[in-house]
Formats: structure tokens, sequence, C-alpha cells
């Protein structure tokens, strides 16, 4: 019998021990592979839209470049003499070094009009307008630089020369996923450009325009690579890559196709088009891009209009990625296993070690449960289980002393919870009966001091008159406190509001002495609110302003409508004692009260700022010690 339960035990632990490390190790590694998955994919596109910030800098950093260098021209004033006197072999030979040094495609100088004076591409084609670039036109009605992107049609680039045209060509090639397009060249160009005006005695001379064609130019994209993802080999596949769009065409790009030539022609996918172009969106997610899936980040790029005439592009192939997901899983899964192993070795071990000790405790168990109380455990050599043992046979010896005393004082128990149950239900209802008593008393002792008026007995019906109304208030505060009525709200003027609620309160004892000044604002909209609820805010306040002024005083209550809040605001300030400091923070716990014992329970405010807060709104305080108190509310519209 003994071996029978002793195996039993161990089979027992050993089959718990299994189950929980089985249970524990495969919720481990679940919850492990969702988090690894979803940490390094969340680091991933972490990582891309960071990459894009950096793209974009980039990008506007060659902008810059241009633009900057050109309102340095404009600053110089022998520039601006020239221009003015037109001095064109002269402003040839200093622009044409400008133009190699900025590495802009395009410079052109014009007048005040914006008709060509020089094109240092194109020297002999002069004299025609230049009001159809974006740049110019701007400067010419603002008389302020404009810098940005834009396009540049093919009419505008042949005027500069066949080359410049020739350099900006792209060929379209469909791609799959992309959107449907029937042209088979793009001939515009996307440009980097610039314009800036030249004065000379205040007076605009002439304007310089620079442009930075970027179709076919791979300088940006290339230092974006260099910089973000730290490569300079085009055909290195597991780096990331840079794109810049004209409309969904790639112009400029260091993504290349399986032949190992960049993909300047293909198109961005029609989901990418419609977000970015449709909806001025960032798009940040999966996207197949040309032959393989890269974790991608697309932005817009703007005209000097804010118009989108572009995208910006950054990714990094998705399978960098898959493959540190697919390591770590691996690591954790290895050290999940050796844990699971060195666990099931260390419990199986002590399992033996308890397993005896264990076996021996429950037949003393056993033999105890028949009433043999004579059975005794021996002293076991481990620490941990001699205290076991010495603390069970106390309890032997102490068992049957105690079980009388537990049997005799168990009715007792029992009849003592069975009055506290009685007492706990005769307190829940106590609250809401003592009410009807209260307004008896209330009713047949205002009766009485009315009969009773100039008698010695006044003094006294005074007294039960002012103790039963503060009874009537304990109740009413701790019932109010105690549970959160359900908002009944509708749409209400507040304004209406305060006037009938203190229509009501002027003729209160407490108000006598106090002059009631209302400010309150035409324009205030209704506002969604439980009536029953802010005429309960409304009174206190009040009542606590007039306890303020014992000796007389003024409340002034105003309205305010806020129109960039959508807010109402409804202010009670008085000119009483006002509150110290110290108690001016704790003026809304619950309980807390500044009043003489006998005057108030603390529960006032509490239940005020608690209906505040369940109509989405707010209650603040200021005061000033010996000067007034003020209680703003604020609750929003709608």
């Amino acid at each position: 019998m003994k071996f029978v339960i002793q195996n039993s035990i161990k089979n027992k632990l050993m089959l718990g021990f299994l189950i929980v490390v089985a249970l524990t190790g495969v919720s481990s590694i679940f919850a492990g592979y969702r988090i690894i998955n979803r940490g390094i994919i969340e680091q991933a596109y972490e990582s891309v839209r960071s990459d894009l910030k950096t793209a974009q800098y980039i990008y506007n950093n060659r902008l810059f470049q241009i633009e900057m260098t050109l309102n340095y021209i404009g600053t110089l004033d022998y520039m601006s003499r020239a221009v003015e006197a037109r001095s064109l072999s002269f402003l040839q030979a200093k622009f044409i070094r400008l133009k190699d040094w900025i590495g802009a495609d395009i410079i052109i100088i014009t007048d005040s009009k914006g008709k060509v004076m020089l094109r240092v591409n194109n020297t002999g084609f002069y004299g025609d307008s230049a009001l159809d670039i974006q740049c110019i036109r701007q400067v010419v009605e603002t008389l302020k630089p404009s810098y940005g992107s834009g396009i540049l049609t093919r009419d505008i680039l042949a005027k500069e020369g066949e080359d410049i045209v020739d350099k900006a060509l792209v060929k379209v090639i469909p791609t799959e996923m992309g959107r449907h397009i029937t042209k088979d060249h793009e001939d515009r160009a996307l440009v980097l450009n610039a314009a800036t005006p030249m004065f000379s005695d205040g007076k605009m001379v002439g304007i310089v325009y620079g442009a930075f064609i970027v179709n076919n130019n791979f300088e940006i994209v290339d230092r974006i690579k260099n910089l973000v993802f730290h490569s300079d080999d085009v055909t290195d596949y597991s780096a990331g890559k840079a794109t810049i769009f004209l409309d969904d065409i790639r112009v400029s790009t260091n993504v290349v196709r399986s032949d190992g030539h960049r993909s300047v022609g293909t198109q961005v996918s029609s989901k990418v088009y419609e977000s970015v172009f449709d909806r001025g969106e960032d798009w940040v997610d999966r996207a197949f891009v040309v032959s393989r899936w890269f974790l991608a980040a697309y932005t817009p790029i703007y005209d000097t209009n804010n118009s989108i005439i572009g995208i910006l592009y950054v990714g990094v192939p998705q399978e960098r990625f898959d493959k540190i997901k697919n390591n770590t899983i691996k690591y954790f899964l290895f050290i999940s296993l050796i844990t699971a192993v060195c666990a099931a070795v260390i419990a199986l071990y002590l399992i033996n070690r308890i397993v005896k000790p264990i076996n021996e405790v429950v037949y003393a168990s056993d033999v105890i449960a028949g009433g043999n109380y004579s059975k005794k455990l021996r002293v076991f050599r481990e620490s941990e289980l001699s205290h076991l043992s010495e603390a069970f046979n106390r309890m032997i010896d102490a068992i049957f002393d105690r079980d009388m005393r537990i049997k005799e004082t168990a009715h007792n128990q029992v009849a003592q919870s069975e009055k506290l149950a009685s007492l706990g239900r005769l307190a829940a209802g106590i609250a809401h009966e003592i009410n009807n008593p209260l307004t008896g008393v209330l009713t047949y002792s205002s009766m009485l001091k009315d009969d009773l008026a100039g008698t010695e007995y006044v003094d006294d019906l005074n007294v039960i008159i002012d103790e039963t109304l503060r009874c009537r208030k304990i109740v009413k505060e701790v019932l109010d406190f105690a549970r959160e009525t359900r908002l009944e709200k509708e749409h209400a003027d507040i304004n209406k509001v305060l006037n009938g609620t203190l229509a009501i309160l002027e003729k209160h004892v407490n108000l006598r002495k106090v002059k009631l000044t209302k400010i309150f604002a035409e324009n205030i909209p209704g506002i969604l609110v439980d009536v029953n609820q802010m005429k309960q805010v409304i009174n206190n306040l009040a009542l606590n302003a007039a306890d303020a002024m014992p000796d007389g005083g003024e409340l002034i209550i105003e309205t305010s409508f806020i129109e960039e809040e959508n807010s109402v605001l409804i202010s009670f300030k008085d000119t009483g004692a006002g509150i110290s400091a110290e108690n001016l923070s704790r003026i809304f716990d619950p309980f807390f009260t500044t009043k003489e014992p006998g005057k108030g329970t603390g529960l006032g405010l509490a239940v005020i700022y608690g209906i505040i807060e369940r109509h989405n709104g707010r209650i603040t305080v200021h005061s000033i010690q010996n000067s007034g108190t003020e209680f703003i509310i604020k609750l929003p519209v709608g």
C-alpha cells in the first residue's frame, strides 16, 4: 500500500510538472514568436521611416545648395549692375563657371518681367518669356526668391538645346502592378530649381534661375544609398535602395533589374500611387519593387505650388529582416528546449527527494483522519522537511484540544454571522427609510413654530428644525456620494437653468444677506446636460458661498462661451473668507471639510466634482484667504 501511494504521488507530481512545463513552453514559444516577429517587423518599419527622413534631408540638401548659391549671387552688387547693364559676355563667363561648380544643368537670366536675357546653355536663344517656368513666375509676382521641386516640359527643355532634351528623356517600361499609361516616353524633367531676384538701388532688375535635372541623374539616389545603406555597389541586392519618381515613373534609381541594369522607366504600383498622389499620404509597408519584396517607404514630392509631382522612395530587401527573424527564433527555440530539459532533470531529482517524506505525511494524515491521534512522523534529515515533521507532530497534539473548542464556537459564530448580515441589510435600508420621518419632523416642527410664534418655545423649535435639516442633508449627501446615478442628458440653455435655480435660492435664509449678481452672456449655445444634477451643482456652490459670507457679501455668477474650445464657462465668485493654501488642494476630497463640527459632511464638493467629471467637464478653484473664492466650471458643447 505504501509503495503504491509513493509511486502514485511521484507519478502525479512528475505528470503535473511535465504538463506545466509543456504548457509554459508552448505558450512561451508562441508568445516569443509573436513578440520577436512583431518586434523585428516594427523595428524594421521604424528603421525604414528613419531612412526615409534621411533621404528627404539629402534630397532637400541638394536643393539647398542651388538655392543658397543663387541667393548669394543675388546679393552681389556687381552682378546686379551687370544684369542691369546687360553685360551678357561678362554674365556668360561668370555663370558658366557657377553652373559647373554647383552641378546645375540649366541657368537662365531674365529681366524683371521674366523675359530671357541669357541662357548659359544656348546663348543664341533669348528674348522669349520664361514665365512658363513656375519659379520665375513666382519671383515676378512676389519679388521674393522661389525654390523647390518642379517639372519642366519638353518645350522648355528644347530651348536649352537637344542635349538637355536627351538628358531628360526616359523610356517608359510598363510594370506589373503599375497603373495603365499609354505614353512610351517621358520627355518632361523633374528638377530641383530655384530663382532669385536681383536688385539695384531697391529696384528689381532681373532674375537668376538655376535647375538640376533629376532624370537619368543618379547623384542623389546613390548618395542616399551610400550614406544610409553604406553600399557603393549598385548590384548589391542585399543593400537598401532609393528612387525618385516623376509621377509614377522611375526617373532616378539604384533599384536594378535581374539583368543588373537600373530600373529607370519602370512604374510604382498603382496601390502606392493612389495612396501618395490621391491622398497625399506617406506609404510604409511591404512592396513588390520590380523583382523582389522590400520593406518600403514612399513620401510625396511637392512643387512650389504645393502640388504633388513625384515620389521619393527608400526600401530594404525583406529577406534581410527575415533572416534576422529566423535566426532569432531558432536561438529562442534552442534556449527554450535546453531550459525545459534542465528543468525536467532537476525536477526529477527533487521529486525523488521529497516523495518519500510526502508519502509518510499522506499516510499519517489518513491515520489521523480515522481518529487515531497517536501517529507521529519521524524527524527527516532535510532541514525544511524536519521543520515540517515537527510542525505536523505539534499539529497532531493540538488538533484534539482544538477540535472540541471549534465545535463549541462554531454554533456561536454562525449565529453572530447571521446577526451581522441582518445588521448590514438594516444599515443599507435605513438611509432610504429615514428621510420620511425626517420630513414629518421638519413639517410639524415648522407648523408648530408658526403656531407658537412669539413664545419662549420658538428657539427650541428652531434647534429642532436646524438639526432635522442637518440630518436630512447628511443622509442625502451620503446617498449622493455612495451611488453613481445614470445621467439623463438633454439639450438645455444653461442661463435658463441658472435663473430657475437661483430664483428659488434667492429666498433661502442663508442668502438673505448676500447680494446676488448675475452676468450671463447672450451667445451661450445649448449644451447636453442632466438638468437635475446641474441644479444640484448650482445649489451646492451657491450655498457654500453663502456659508463663507455669514455677515453678508456679494456672489457673482457669470457665464461665457469660449468659441476656440467650444466650451461653456460658469463662474461662482464670492467675497467671503477664502480658503487657505494648505486646504485648497484637498477641498474635493470626500469627507474633508473646513466647517465647524456639525456644519457639514465634506461630501458636497466631492459630489459636485463627480457630476462635472461625468459630464466630461472640469471644475477648478481659485482662492485668496480673506479675499474670496471663485469656482470655475467648464462644460463641453454637444
